[in-house]
């Protein structure tokens, strides 16, 4: 049974998505450094976003680039309503517990 993804891996992947769609195909090393992400952590994104379909793994040579498929900017619309709905339940959840 697969995990549920928490509010960080989701918005995470908002992140790396919104930045391949603003820069194009970008080295594993390059999202690194402009997320300030761990590589562990960005690796892991990055093979997320590639299960769902929504970026693709370009090799050249032993470097890993990445890129957004075609829908990905569609996708990032249901990932930014996925972390506003997140936000929304545990404001909800605090006031409750007040």
């Amino acid at each position: 049974m697969p995990r549920k993804q928490t509010i960080r891996i989701v918005e995470r992947k908002k992140e790396v998505l919104e930045l391949l769609i603003k820069e194009g195909e970008l080295p594993t090393n390059e999202i690194v450094k402009k997320t300030n992400l761990s590589h562990s952590q960005v690796f892991y994104v990055l093979k997320l976003l590639q299960r769902d379909g929504l970026i693709r793994e370009i090799k050249r040579g032993k470097v890993a680039y990445w890129k957004a498929s075609d829908n990905a900017q569609e996708a990032l619309k249901t990932l930014e309503q996925e972390v506003k709905e997140e936000v929304m339940g545990s404001e909800e959840a605090t006031e409750e517990e007040t």
